[in-house]
């Protein structure tokens, strides 16, 4: 009776769970990029800067070349085709920032109001006379007027239009579409931008695949066309591929070596389908309350939660083997492995105190799988038929390392197991060196990523990440402090398109004392027109909203660096701030290092503590703080020797932290089995089958083509290397009736 109670609350927490990820897994939205992993707090001014449409995330570019054609009919088929594109794919349109003539009604109306920088100069000295000699050439000339001369006479908008930046210099425009011809080569650039979430994986992959088959419409018209890409689009779409391939790759290079191995040693189906088991429905719990808890979770989490398996494994294969040489063998586990479980949960609940999304997820994952890994173990085993011994050979040669173990621990000096950390960790801070920056994080394939050079060094479509943001209480305040924005920067914003009305008033009186004059006179008798009577008006430009934002209530300008180190210049405006994105996400990658370390240490500390209060009950103090040292010095050991061992080819960064906190909350199960009153055979066979799947499958992460992800396969690699090697040399600590047993 009790055993089919147990059968159906199982069935009914399965049923719950099911409901569960039906309900949270259609709400979910996946994200991939480094940006959504390293947020960090920031000032009102920026964040309102990052809730914008950046331009940089918004923007793409693609460019088809040909040779030996003529322009016309490659821009034919391009523009053919983009028709259809922006049918298809809403969330695409054509990037404004580019299409400068689509905006020459609003000029024509502003007439007169507008004015290069240089132009008022030259009214403000009085150099009448070359203003107006200018405006009569530009009128003999063949050159249309584009804008009303009865509003204009001194055509100073007409060079204004000419003055707005160029992005695409060196191409004629042609209806939003950019062309050239090199030689005998005609290239066509088409500039757009989405009008969406670019960093969302979902609406990514829906948009790459429109513009794959857009392109491939255009080449498919004739082999010789060849096509360039670049936008942050394309990397966040390749990085989210690569990690879910990563991931599945990794992931189940894992699981079938844990199957291998499982197969190998137990020969027994029903041990394998328990495992795979156990590992669905504890990966399940760990999902569910990771969806629970964020409702974008990253991908990178995934990655990460696949060491989950190495640590779920361990449990399994200790109960499978505890529970093959019966009754007392179960018995002394029970207490070694919840000891082991709940030391790991706890270190993981702690990572909630770290202050990075990233972690918090993968602490809830972590916590949530294990604690239902730990519970169902020790729940289902005992009443499951008893499993397969494993394999006589696999049982001898774990006796004989116990053997050689037994016969080290007598030859190896009584303090060489505090020395050796200690050595190792004096080593580790002398040669530390870190590296935050998170471009040395990003991966792209290498084609995409020349395709973006070529793109990037034949047009000016792109700006540095460093912009300048200017702080002002009103819509009005923000344009006048922008005007003021050196002009020796490359930079646009909304002054290179749009003037405030104390710069128009300014421009309207200007002209009004050279109309005046003599010269003006004449000039205005020459043309036939009376002077034009013209006001100051506070108009909104068409590109304002790419360049100004309202936030709370104020408002706030962009200024986009196409050359960045705009700091030193504006130090001393309290309006004004330099804010670069990539300096600040290296810059928050820097505190969440350090936040991983201090969390390392405060597990280091936690572990020696419950160790020694929970580890083997009924010893002498003498001999549960040997023990619990012992298990102390090896976690230190493992956990600075992966990080020493890393450092040799990289600086550390936060991945590697991350490694290190695997490294330890493993080293921690490895010590708690070996150091508990469990046979040491039937520990290292359990510890050994657990490490050697751990160490394949994490050397395999090292080969990864994400830095971060490599990073963290290196340091779990070597790390648990080390601590399988020397867990087994922790003394056991006897209990008070082992110690009067064998003194009498």
């Amino acid at each position: 009776m009790k055993r089919v109670s147990r059968v159906v609350s199982l069935l009914i927490l399965l049923g719950l769970l099911a409901a569960g990820l039906s309900q949270q897994l259609p709400k979910v939205s996946w994200q991939s990029s480094l940006a959504d992993a390293l947020p960090n707090q920031v000032s009102e001014t920026q964040r309102a800067y990052l809730e914008s449409q950046q331009p940089n995330t918004q923007q793409l570019l693609i460019a088809f070349e040909q040779s030996g054609h003529i322009a016309g009919e490659l821009r034919a088929t391009v523009e053919s085709e983009v028709a259809v594109l922006l049918q298809r794919e809403p969330t695409l349109k054509r990037a404004e920032l580019t299409d400068t003539k689509a905006f020459l009604s609003f000029y024509r109306e502003h007439a007169g109001r507008l004015a290069t920088r240089q132009d008022t100069e030259r009214l403000r000295a009085g150099q009448f006379g070359g203003l107006i000699s200018d405006a009569q050439s530009l009128l003999q000339s063949p050159e249309p007027v584009l804008v009303p001369v009865t509003q204009d006479p001194l055509l100073l908008t007409q060079r204004y239009l000419k003055s707005l930046p160029d992005l695409m210099p060196g191409y004629k425009n042609h209806k939003g579409l950019y062309s050239r011809t090199d030689g005998e080569t005609v290239q066509v650039l088409v500039p757009l931008q989405i009008a969406g979430d670019a960093l969302s994986i979902n609406q990514t992959q829906q948009v790459v695949a429109q513009l794959n088959d857009f392109i491939s419409a255009v080449k498919q018209t004739d082999a010789d066309i060849s096509s360039y890409r670049s936008g942050l689009i394309f990397h966040a779409d390749a990085g989210a591929k690569q990690a879910k391939q990563e991931m599945t790759w990794f992931g189940g290079l894992s699981l079938l070596l844990v199957l291998s191995v499982l197969i190998w040693v137990f020969r027994s189906p029903f041990q394998l389908f328990y495992t795979l088991s156990l590992l669905a429905v504890a990966s399940a719990f760990g999902l569910l309350a990771t969806l629970f808890w964020s409702s974008s979770p990253h991908v990178l989490m995934l990655v990460f939660a696949t060491s989950f398996i190495g640590l779920c494994i361990d449990y399994v294969i200790h109960g499978f083997i505890a529970r093959s040489h019966g009754a007392s063998a179960w018995k002394a586990l029970t207490p070694a492995l919840w000891l082991g479980g709940l030391t790991t949960i706890a270190g993981y609940v702690l990572l909630l105190a770290v202050p990075l999304p990233l972690l918090q997820q993968l602490g809830v994952f972590m916590a949530a799988a294990l604690f239902s890994a730990v519970l169902l173990v020790t729940l289902t085993l005992p009443w499951l038929p008893k499993p397969k011994q494993p394999q006589a050979k696999w049982q001898r040669f774990c006796e004989k390392a116990e053997t050689g173990y037994c016969r080290l621990q007598r030859q190896l000096p009584s303090r060489w197991l505090t020395v050796l950390p200690v050595i190792t960790v004096v080593i580790l801070i002398a040669a530390h060196a870190s590296n935050d920056s998170v471009r040395l994080l990003a991966s792209s394939p290498k084609p995409l990523l020349e395709e973006e050079n070529y793109l990037r060094e034949h047009t000016s479509f792109y700006f540095s990440p460093e912009v300048i943001l200017v702080a002002g209480d009103t819509r009005q305040q923000a344009l006048e402090r922008t005007s003021l924005v050196d002009e020796s920067y490359h930079a646009i914003g909304i002054s290179d398109y749009y003037s405030p009305t104390s710069q128009q008033q300014d421009v309207i009186e200007l002209q009004q004392q050279l109309f005046e004059s003599s010269e003006g006179v004449a000039f205005l008798q020459w043309l036939g027109i009376s002077a034009p009577k013209l006001n100051a008006a506070d108009a909104v430009h068409p590109l304002e909203h790419q360049f100004l934002y309202p936030f709370n209530d104020r408002w706030l300008s962009v200024v986009r660096l196409q050359q960045g180190n705009a700091a030193a210049s504006f130090y001393d405006k309290p309006w004004a701030q330099v804010f670069d994105p990539i300096e600040h996400a290296s810059s928050a990658l820097g505190e969440y290092r350090q936040s991983m370390q201090v969390w390392l240490g405060a597990l280091l500390a936690l572990s020696f503590f419950v160790l020694f209060i929970f580890l083997n009950r009924g010893a002498a103090l003498k001999e549960k703080a040997k023990a619990s040292w012992q298990v102390f010095s090896v976690i230190l050991l493992s956990v600075s020797t992966a990080l020493l061992v890393a450092q040799l080819s990289q600086p550390l960064n936060l991945f590697h932290w991350i490694g290190a906190m695997f490294v330890l909350v493993l080293s921690i199960d490895y010590g708690v089995f070996c150091a508990s009153r469990l046979q040491r055979s039937h520990a290292l066979q359990a510890i050994y089958l657990s490490a050697l799947t751990t160490l394949v499958a994490f050397g395999a992460l090292t080969f990864s083509s994400t830095p971060a992800i490599a990073a963290f396969g290196q340091v779990v690699m070597v790390g648990v290397f080390v601590s399988v090697l020397f867990c087994p040399l922790i003394t056991t600590a006897p209990t008070k009736d082992v110690k009067k047993d064998e003194g009498q």
